[in-house]
C-alpha cells in the first residue's frame, strides 16, 4: 500500500493528524514518496508553514531517491525561479536526465522545435489605442500541449466574493477556466509565456500566470475592462492566444473601437488597456461573443506594469 492510500483511509476515518505524521515521519526514514508529498504541503502552506526553500529540498532528496514526480517538480521551479534563484539550464538537465519520462520527453520535444525568431508576423487593427492581431505566435503542437495540460483543471469560472471572501460565479463570464499556477508553469508553459513577453515587449516576470478559458455554445465573456479600478500594478496589455479553430461566434468584440476579431488556431490578439497616465482606457472595453457552434479554447496573459508575484495558492 502507498502512501496515498494509507493517508486517504486515515482522512476517511478522520484522523488528520495521525495521516500528517505519518508523512513527517516517513519522510525523516527518506520515503520518497512521503517527502513528494510534504514538498507540496510546504509548497501550499498545508498542514504548516508555506516553505518553499524547504520544499525544493524535499523535492531534491526525493528525487534523488527515485520519484520522477518529484524531480520533475524541481525542474518547474527550478526554471521559475519558485523558492530558489532561477537556473533554467538546470532545469532543462534535470529533464534530460529523466528523458525517459513521458513528460520530460514531451517537454523536450516541444522544447526543441519551439522557433528560435522573436519577430511574428502582425495585423494592426487599431493604431490608437494598439490592436494587433499576431499571427501564429502558438504553433498547433503548443496549442495542443496547452489543452492537454489545462483540460483536466478546468472548472466554471469563479471571482472571490469581497463580503464573504468565499468564490463564486463570476458576475460576467459563463465559461469554465483554470491558471497555471507555479507549480504547473512547465519549461513549456513558461517558454510560451516568454513568447507573448516579447511580442508585448514586456518583461516575462510581468506577466499574471497563463489562463485557459473554454466556451460552450452560448456562452461569453460581457463587457469589460481588462484594466483594474484602483489598481497601483495596473494590468498594462493583454494578450489573447486562439487554442483551436472550428467553432462559430465567439469574436473578441470592441464596441468603442468597432473592431470583432477572431484568430485562427496559434494567433494571438494584444491589445493595450491603459491610456499613458496609468488609467483604464475606457475604449478597450471589450466582449467575448456567444458561441454558436462548437467549443472556443483560449488561453490569455495579462501583463503588469511591474513584476507581479501571484500568491502560490489556486486563482479563480
Amino acid at each position: 500500500m502507498g502512501i496515498m492510500d494509507e493517508l486517504e483511509q486515515l482522512a476517511r476515518s478522520g484522523r488528520q493528524r495521525e495521516a500528517v505524521q505519518l508523512v513527517a515521519d516517513r519522510s525523516i526514514g527518506g520515503d520518497a514518496e512521503a517527502m513528494f508529498v510534504l514538498a507540496n504541503w510546504r509548497l501550499w502552506g498545508l498542514y504548516g508553514p508555506r516553505d518553499p526553500i524547504e520544499a525544493n529540498a524535499l523535492l531534491e532528496r526525493s528525487a534523488a531517491a527515485g520519484w520522477a514526480e518529484s524531480a520533475l517538480l524541481q525542474a518547474i521551479l527550478l526554471n521559475n525561479g519558485t523558492g530558489i534563484e532561477a537556473n533554467p539550464r538546470g532545469a532543462r538537465k534535470i529533464l534530460e536526465q529523466w528523458r525517459e519520462h513521458p513528460s520530460a520527453n514531451e517537454q523536450l520535444a516541444l522544447l526543441d522545435e519551439m522557433p528560435g525568431r522573436s519577430e511574428f508576423a502582425a495585423e494592426v487593427l487599431c493604431a490608437d489605442p494598439p490592436v494587433h492581431l499576431i499571427k501564429g505566435l502558438f504553433s498547433p503542437p503548443d496549442c495542443d500541449y496547452v489543452l492537454k495540460k489545462a483540460e483536466p483543471e478546468m472548472r466554471p469560472s469563479m471571482i472571490i466574493d469581497e463580503q464573504t471572501g468565499r468564490p463564486r460565479p463570476h458576475p460576467v463570464r459563463t465559461s469554465f477556466s483554470m491558471n497555471f499556477s507555479p507549480d504547473m508553469e512547465d519549461l513549456v508553459i513558461h517558454a510560451l509565456n516568454e513568447r507573448i513577453a516579447r511580442v508585448t515587449e514586456t518583461d516575462p516576470d510581468n506577466g499574471e500566470p497563463l489562463h485557459v478559458l473554454r466556451y460552450a455554445p452560448g456562452q461569453e465573456f460581457r463587457p469589460h475592462l481588462d484594466a483594474i479600478a484602483g489598481e497601483t500594478n495596473q494590468r498594462i496589455w493583454t494578450a489573447i492566444v486562439y487554442l483551436n479553430d472550428g467553432f462559430e461566434g465567439g469574436e473578441t468584440d470592441f464596441p468603442e473601437l468597432g473592431i470583432r476579431a477572431v484568430g485562427g488556431k496559434g494567433d494571438a490578439l494584444i491589445f493595450r488597456n491603459t491610456l499613458p497616465a496609468g488609467e483604464g482606457d475606457p475604449r478597450t472595453r471589450h466582449a467575448g461573443l456567444p458561441v454558436k457552434e462548437g467549443v472556443k479554447w483560449i488561453a490569455s496573459r495579462w501583463i503588469r506594469q511591474r513584476p507581479y508575484a501571484p500568491e502560490f495558492a489556486p486563482t479563480y
